[in-house]
């Protein structure tokens, strides 16, 4: 018999009051405890055997600015316009990876077979085992963005190691050739017609400006003549001006010799000295009058104005000295006749009047050259204008053909990189045949399955203890019923 001290007011309910409770409680339910274990880590075990090891294979890309992130306007100028979104294009090529057509044509490059042979296994109704196996890639195939940069980093897991990195790899190579197809814009083509069409339009525009010099004989240019015309304009208004004001101050002193005329009588007593003297006067008069007309002839022709004007004034002077010659009364020593200072005056105002006609005749003449000047003026800013608008239209044809020569080449250069397989898309690093599984090692998984038996088994034991309601120890009745532990007795079966 043993006699033992109860301890009234434990922290916690049995089996859970001391650390003796709990062994003892283990002990007594140790086989089902071994069996919670065993169905834990053998449950456990089973899945580790059962998983089929992946292995990830990685690779990382990097997508930089290139040619397909600048617009080009097919037509007007060559402004181009620079739009590069890092991250739009992080997620475009992302897209672009995880598109199902591309990973069909790796799977259809490698063959089913290689890839996902389990899809071929006889015993599996798959109807058809590409879809699948491009489902599984999908599932398996996990690129990332790298947060604050324009790197892709791709992992795909594959039960094959090498298949793995060599199916990852042409993914790569095949997202260049769909990169290119995408972006690319093979319009070399449509850009030389266009080309044939501004430089027939071109040739057509110089055509016109030649044929037009040539019918008008632009042999010098319009502003060169319009200048020379303009300078002759300017010369002839300002002879023009000139003669309109000697005709004006001619004008003014033929009245005024009018005025004198009246005032002076026409006949005189003439004495023979003055009427020789007055005689042989006229007749110098008239020698440089003639002289004059010979001048004129030089200039002009006999039927001009003042020609005209200056054979009236001779035939007048002639007709005085015949007048003069004829006086039969030539022996007295005064004789009446015209009055010499009326005759110079008549004379002065003959030869004013001959003058103002010469004048009035000059400034016809030149305001017909200027009104001749003015309309060869106006055809010439009519010309020019026709001008204008031809050589327009050649520069135009011009600018359009220059600029899409440039097209043109930009066009022959961009597809000569798509054939070369030159994009934006670069690798930095190739998926190399990985060493490890992917995932949890086995033997940790193992270790974790073990290690959760042990607490399951544990837990089940104390549970089952908790929930019997028996007493195991004599104490476990004095602490329940408050009484005192005289002596306890232990029977062996």
């Amino acid at each position: 018999m043993e006699t033992e001290q109860s301890f009234l007011g434990e922290a916690l309910p049995y089996p859970f009051g001391s650390f003796r409770d709990i062994l003892t409680a283990l002990f007594k339910h140790r086989w089902k405890c071994c069996i919670a274990f065993l169905v834990i880590f053998g449950g456990t075990a089973i899945y580790v055997n059962t998983l089929i090891p992946l292995y990830e294979a990685k690779a990382s890309i990097v997508i930089k600015m290139g040619r397909e992130h600048i617009f080009r306007p097919e037509v007007g100028q060559v402004n181009q316009i620079v739009k590069f979104d890092e991250e739009a294009a992080v997620q475009s090529e992302i897209s672009i990876l995880s598109s199902r057509e591309l990973i069909r044509r790796v799977i259809e490059t490698l063959g089913v077979e290689k890839v996902y042979p389990e899809l071929l296994d006889p015993s599996k109704t798959i109807r058809d085992p590409l879809e699948v196996g491009v489902s599984m890639f999908v599932s398996d195939l996990t690129p990332t963005a790298i947060k604050g940069s324009n790197v892709i980093e791709i992992i795909y897991g594959n039960p094959r190691p090498m298949v793995a990195a060599e199916a990852l790899n042409l993914l790569i190579e095949y997202l260049k050739e769909k990169h290119l197809q995408i972006f690319s814009d093979p319009r070399a083509s449509f850009l030389s017609k266009q080309l044939m069409v501004y430089q027939d339009q071109l040739e057509a525009s110089e055509r016109q400006l030649q044929e037009f010099n040539r019918k008008y004989d632009l042999s010098s240019p319009i502003e060169d003549q319009q200048k020379r015309l303009l300078d002759q304009r300017t010369h002839m208004d300002t002879s023009y001006k000139l003669t309109k004001n000697q005709i004006e101050g001619l004008q003014s002193r033929i009245q005024s010799i009018e005025a004198q005329m009246k005032t002076i009588p026409k006949e005189m007593a003439l004495s023979r000295t003055e009427t020789e003297g007055t005689l042989i006067k006229a007749k110098a008069d008239l020698f440089e009058l003639k002289r004059k007309e010979q001048n004129l002839l030089t200039r002009y022709t006999t039927e001009s104005f003042p020609v005209k004007n200056l054979r009236n004034e001779i035939a007048l002077i002639e007709g005085f000295i015949q007048e003069e010659e004829k006086s039969n009364d030539r022996n007295n020593s005064v004789t009446s006749g015209k009055n010499p200072v009326y005759q110079k005056l008549e004379m002065d105002w003959l030869g004013a009047q001959s003058e103002l006609e010469t004048l009035e005749a000059s400034n016809r003449a030149i305001s017909m050259q200027i009104e001749d000047l003015d309309k060869k003026l106006y055809r010439l800013d009519e010309l020019n204008k026709e001008l204008l608008i031809l050589s327009r239209q050649k520069e135009a044809a011009g600018q359009n053909y220059n600029l899409y020569l440039h097209k043109v080449e930009e066009a022959k250069v961009s597809e000569e990189m798509d054939r070369l397989k030159m994009s934006n898309i670069s690798v930095i690093q190739h998926a190399e045949r990985p060493t490890g599984r992917a995932g949890r090692s086995p033997n940790l998984l193992l270790m974790v399955g073990a290690v959760m038996g042990v607490l399951g088994g544990i837990g089940l034991g104390l549970i089952l203890e908790f929930f019997e309601g028996a007493y195991t120890r004599p104490e476990q009745a004095a602490s329940d019923l408050n009484l005192p532990l005289l002596a306890s007795f232990s029977q062996k079966v």
